[in-house]
C-alpha cells in the first residue's frame, strides 16, 4: 500500500516533522478549537488543527519543548513548541495516546493546501464574534471537545 507523507516545520525551521498517512488519497480535515487555552497557546482567536494518529507523527530535525497544561476535564494537555521561535506544533490529551492535534499552520505549503477542508469547530460557544460562519453551514459545531459531539 502506498503511503502519503506530509511535512512541516516551525518558523525558524530548526524543527521539522513528517506525518506518514497510510491512505494516499485522503488528507486530514481541519478541526478548529475556540477554547481559551488554545487561543492563548496560538496567540490567535482559535487553533486550526489536523487530528492524526500519534504513531504517524515524527520529528525529523530538532527537539521541541513540552509544556504541560491542564484542562477543565481534569486531564493534562501536552503542548509541544519550538524553543527558539515559539511556534506551537502539537496538542494532545494525556488520557488519549492514540491521536495528536497538529497545528495546520506548521504544515509545508503544498500540504496545508491539501488539508484545508473544515470538518468541525469545537468549544464553539467560546468563539470570537468575528469568526462566525467559517466553512459554511455544513460544518459541525460543538460546545465542548470532539468527544462531546
Amino acid at each position: 500500500m502506498a503511503q502519503n507523507n506530509l511535512t512541516g516545520a516551525c518558523l525558524c525551521r530548526n524543527i521539522t516533522y513528517r506525518i506518514t498517512l497510510p491512505d494516499p488519497e485522503t488528507y486530514p480535515k481541519l478541526i478548529i478549537c475556540h477554547c481559551t487555552h488554545c487561543k492563548r497557546y496560538t496567540g490567535s482567536s482559535f487553533s486550526a488543527n489536523i487530528i492524526i494518529p500519534q504513531a504517524s507523527f515524527e520529528y525529523t530535525k530538532g527537539t521541541p519543548n513540552l509544556y504541560t497544561d491542564s484542562s477543565k476535564r481534569g486531564v493534562q494537555v501536552l503542548r509541544e513548541f519550538c524553543p527558539d521561535c515559539g511556534t506551537p506544533f502539537t496538542s494532545r490529551s494525556s488520557d488519549d495516546e492514540e491521536v495528536v492535534a497538529v497545528k495546520s499552520g506548521t504544515l509545508d505549503d503544498e500540504y496545508r493546501v491539501k488539508c484545508s477542508e473544515l470538518e468541525m469547530e469545537i468549544y464553539y460557544h467560546r468563539k470570537d464574534g468575528w469568526v462566525d460562519g467559517l466553512g459554511g453551514e455544513e460544518v459541525k459545531r460543538v460546545d465542548g471537545s470532539m468527544g462531546d459531539s
